[in-house]
């Protein structure tokens, strides 16, 4: 009865965490254009400074847009404008 009581408080606590998670996602923001203009072009400067291959310099810049916008609590984009 142990077992099951552990489970049950496991499958409890996983299901209020996503739960909590799904919140979370739904109140982002998208980012105001002006602001994804200025990380693609900040990124590109960055992909230059690292010498990013031009063949990996979208996938780079996206990724890296991506990341300063999820520090700062905004949604993802799918594409940039090089």
């Amino acid at each position: 009865m142990k077992l099951f009581s552990a489970l049950a408080s496991c499958v409890l606590a996983a299901t209020l965490t996503s739960t909590s998670v799904a919140a979370d996602d739904s109140q982002l923001q998208s980012a105001p254009a002006s602001l994804v203009a200025e990380l693609t072009q900040m990124c590109v400067e960055w992909a230059q400074d690292d010498e990013v291959a031009t063949d990996a310099l979208r996938q780079y810049v996206l990724q890296c847009v991506n990341e300063e916008l999820s520090a700062s609590g905004y949604v993802a984009v799918t594409e940039v404008d090089i």
